[in-house]
């Protein structure tokens, strides 16, 4: 659990270079120390509650996932791995096909362009072929003017040749604007020459839609090819989201099966530390049977000599004297001790007085159910020296199931009531059972033993063998 730790104590970290090199730039100003103070303060104690907050969700994770088996753990962690990466395989499917769309539509946008271009040419070369029937047509007009001119034809008779026309009254008729063969042949040579130029400035933009067409001829076969490209990465991103769902669903099945099992496993842990509590349980049941019997024989032994003084002072008839003594009763043996359960009575058992987790019910993350935490967890790193909370006699000192290293100290009775305290998943031990131990000495070594998921103290209260909140009498 703890290999968490080290990303998120690495973004607080960078949180807070961002926010001291921020904040240092902002204060080299003129007359800037001063003002930025305050927004500097504020910054670095909202980073360090960041942090807090960081660590407080990791520990409450790792209290959560205690007595749970790592293969459950690292199944549920490779799922929540496996489903974070999903959003963002479907983000990167979704922006390839989008390129890919984009690069489609760029396709037949460019097409769109090719074909106007390709008609704009056609086009072109129909205007230019038309124009060119009409010069030789003009052409032609102006040969045969100047031949009849040449030979000595009239105009009217000229113009007649030329035209077909069967009289000049009737080419008269048809050219009156005309006038004579000599305007006809000067506009015939003007309209050739502006068709000619027309012509001209047609084949120079025929020229460039050419060009043109050339350009986007070759942008339509990259596009093609870049399609392509984007088709085919698309393609590997929907694999990659394929596998990473069938990869989800297989841990999802794995995890399911595990969860069968673990459950299983749960309750055989519950058995078992229900078996040590009880065990602690008959311990003071045990005890208290033993004091009560210390007790009756104490009464009984004063019963006696009682009456052993009776009978002795009547044989010598004497009758002075207080007339016997009787018993206080009740000391409750070598255990009992004064005092009440009230806050104060236990020291903090591990130097770090932070609580990582408490006592109460607690809700299991991977296989949701809620179920008693009975102690409260105490930060204490790995090797961390774990103390004795109150003087009293351990009971044991040895490895118990689920709680690992444990040792269990009887501190006696306080106020009637019988107390002890127990220090589990500890690395190792400083004392052994029998010992008697006074408060703040070295009970052993903080670790990660039984069914824990990370180095921490977790320490029980036992008030007549049932568990207690021990943050009611830590202070």
């Amino acid at each position: 659990m703890r290999r968490f730790r080290t990303p998120i104590v690495a973004s607080v970290a960078t949180l807070l270079v961002a926010v001291l090199t921020g904040t240092l730039v902002s204060g080299a100003g003129a007359e800037g120390g001063f003002r930025y103070a305050s927004s500097y303060d504020d910054d670095i104690e909202r980073a360090k509650d960041k942090s807090a907050d960081y660590e407080s969700q990791l520990e409450d994770l790792e209290a959560a996932l205690e007595d749970t088996s790592k293969e459950i753990v690292e199944a549920s962690r490779k799922l929540e791995r496996t489903e974070a990466k999903l959003p963002a395989a479907q983000k990167a499917l979704d922006a390839a096909n989008e390129k890919v769309d984009e690069a489609i539509l760029q396709q037949k946008l460019t097409a769109d362009k090719l074909e106007a271009a390709e008609a704009q040419d056609k086009a072109i070369s129909q205007q230019i072929a038309e124009d060119e029937d009409r010069i030789g047509e003009l052409e032609q007009i102006i040969a045969a003017l100047a031949r009849a001119q040449y030979q000595g034809v009239g105009d009217d008779e000229a113009l007649s040749l030329v035209f077909g026309a069967s009289t000049s009254q009737e080419f008269i008729d048809e050219f009156a604007a005309e006038h004579n063969a000599s305007r006809v042949q000067s506009n015939a040579l003007a309209d050739v020459e502006e068709i000619a130029a027309v012509n001209r400035n047609r084949g120079a933009r025929q020229e460039a839609v050419r060009d043109y067409i050339v350009e986007l001829k070759a942008e339509a076969d990259a596009l093609v090819i870049e399609t392509e490209r984007l088709q085919k990465k698309a393609e590997e991103k929907k694999a990659a989201l394929d596998a990473l769902i069938a990869e989800q669903q297989e841990i999802k099945a794995d995890l399911e099966k595990k969860k069968a099992q673990e459950l299983e496993r749960q309750q055989e842990i519950a058995a078992k530390q229900d078996a040590i509590r009880n065990q602690i349980k008959n311990l003071v049941k045990k005890k208290l049977a033993e004091e009560e019997a210390a007790r009756k024989a104490a009464e009984e032994a004063a019963r006696k000599a009682a009456e052993e003084a009776a009978k002795a002072q009547n044989n010598s008839g004497g009758s002075s004297g207080s007339g016997g003594s009787s018993s206080s009763g009740g000391s409750g043996g070598s255990s009992s001790s004064g005092g009440s359960l009230t806050k104060g009575i236990l020291a903090w058992p591990s130097p770090y007085h932070v609580v990582t987790s408490s006592y109460g019910m607690r809700y299991h993350p991977i296989l949701h159910y809620w179920r008693l935490h009975a102690g409260t967890d105490i930060r204490a790193y790995c090797g961390t020296p774990i103390y004795a909370a109150r003087a009293g006699r351990v009971q044991w000192a040895t490895y118990q199931y689920g709680l690992g290293n444990s040792v269990l100290v009887d501190h006696g009775y306080l106020g009637g009531k019988s107390l002890m305290t127990s220090y589990n998943h500890l690395s190792s031990f400083a004392v052994s059972s029998g010992q008697y131990v006074t408060k703040g000495q070295l009970v052993g070594y903080s670790g990660n033993t039984g069914t824990s998921a990370a180095c921490h103290l977790h320490f029980e209260v036992y008030v007549n063998g049932d568990t207690t909140d021990p943050m009611q009498y830590i202070g």
